[in-house]
């Protein structure tokens, strides 16, 4: 196929050409039907009428055959002949052709005279427009008949002309995010050509600029972790020689040190576990799982950094909500919510996981007593490093402003929804919804 407007253009002249042709064909043989049909009786009419003057018995065919027409024959002032319905009086006063009344009836008549010989012969106005209706009717019955056919035809053929725009369509349909290798045609029209060979090459661009970007991140991430250990082992023996030696530090600088160190040895890990959970890269492993189990290892996992803080916790709910996910991304999702549930909670406070499913979905309720967040703040803690009131947090812990983006990228991989509210426990509330396993039952 070299262009879908030649295509298009060729066929439908050759279609309509052929069903034009067509009823033109059967309009012609039914108007010819109807005017030999007309010849026909005009014929038989004609001899009836001949014969009448000789018919000495009263023959019903011929007198009605012979009423299809007015016949009138004179010589001079002397009617010779007329035909049964005609009067006998001059019925048309000039030659040639004119309307007349007569019998009722309006006819169209015409008059002859050769020496003093004079034949007029009528017939009906009525008759003759019926006749010429169904002439008319007669060759237009085929052309509108024939238009279902040509619009099935046409819708036919222009359906198979845009086949390859449709097959275009549904391959940018049903691309993946993640899919980002060239799109193909069998036959390709010169119209879509120029489209397609952009799309793949922006295609090719976009696959480049996510390569160049997960490299990236991942090189720096990986680079900055040698040197920050070291500088982080470093921190520690100049403490530790700090002491021997019995200096004092007030001011706590060689605190403040490292833990500048550990937050940006988080940060690190927080760039990197994000460029792993970025929907545009992330391939992820599903398996049936359950979310019940995950949320109780995590707490397992948690629970010393809970205890520190001497802060209650507690997961209430379903026993067993089984779900398809990625193990990895699902329990960092849980970790990042309990750990920050944990983090700005206050000592002494409460952190409560509501574990509930209906018919096909599961809900997941993280609740705490902390301060909590504004609501005019909910849309933008998901926003990258991103933090509420920055690095002035009132809780004072250190923070990147990376968790709550890594937690909606991991909902968003398992076609889940993230909401925020305020909590019965005073703090904040984050429900996460995912959609159930499909063999769960």
């Amino acid at each position: 196929m070299t262009s879908i407007r030649r295509y298009l253009v060729t066929l439908l002249i050759a279609l309509l050409t052929l069903t034009s042709f067509l009823a033109a064909l059967q309009s012609y043989r039914q108007s010819s039907a109807q005017a030999q049909r007309l010849f026909d009786e005009d014929l038989k009419a004609l001899a009836a009428s001949v014969l009448a003057p000789y018919q000495h018995t009263n023959s019903q065919t011929a007198a009605n055959m012979a009423e299809a027409n007015a016949i009138q024959l004179w010589q001079g002032d002397r009617l010779l002949y007329h035909s049964a319905q005609t009067p006998d009086t001059l019925i048309s006063p000039q030659d040639g052709y004119s309307e007349q009344n007569f019998a009722g009836k309006r006819w169209q008549t015409f008059r002859q005279t050769v020496e003093d010989l004079t034949v007029i012969v009528a017939q009906p106005l009525q008759d003759r427009l019926a006749l010429s209706d169904q002439v008319v009717l007669a060759s237009i019955y085929p052309v509108v008949l024939s238009l279902p056919l040509q619009a099935l035809l046409i819708w036919l053929l222009v359906g198979r002309g845009l086949r390859p725009l449709l097959e275009l369509a549904r391959q940018l349909t049903h691309k993946k995010a993640d899919d980002l290798s060239p799109l193909k045609l069998e036959q390709t029209p010169q119209e879509l050509d120029q489209m397609l060979s952009s799309t793949n090459q922006l295609l090719a661009r976009l696959d480049d600029a996510f390569a160049r970007e997960k490299r990236f991140a991942a090189d720096v991430a990986h680079e900055l972790r040698t040197p920050l250990a070291v500088l982080q082992v470093n921190l520690h023996n100049a403490q530790q020689r700090w002491r021997e030696a019995g200096l004092a530090d007030p001011d706590q600088i060689m605190q403040a040190l490292q833990d500048g160190v550990s937050r940006m040895s988080a940060l690190i890990e927080q760039i990197m576990l994000l460029n792993r959970t970025n929907p545009a890269h992330f391939s992820a492993k599903l398996q049936k799982l359950d979310l019940a189990v995950l949320c109780r290892d995590v707490v397992a996992e948690l629970y010393p950094q809970i205890e520190r803080r001497q802060q209650q916790i507690a997961l209430e709910g379903d026993e067993q909500v089984l779900l398809d996910g990625d193990a990895f991304a699902l329990k960092l999702l849980v970790v990042n919510l309990v750990g920050n549930a944990s983090k700005y909670t206050p000592e002494h406070g409460q952190i409560q996981l509501t574990l509930q499913q209906n018919a096909d979905q599961a809900r997941l309720l993280v609740e705490d007593s902390g301060p909590g967040i504004a609501p005019e703040e909910y849309a933008r803690v998901f926003e990258r490093f991103y933090r509420v009131g920055g690095d002035r947090h009132q809780s004072g812990q250190p923070g990147s402003g990376l968790g709550l983006a890594i937690v909606q990228d991991i909902a968003l991989l398992h076609q889940g929804r993230l909401a925020l509210g305020r909590s019965a426990l005073g703090g904040l509330a984050v429900t996460l919804e995912l959609p159930l396993c499909h063999q769960s039952h």
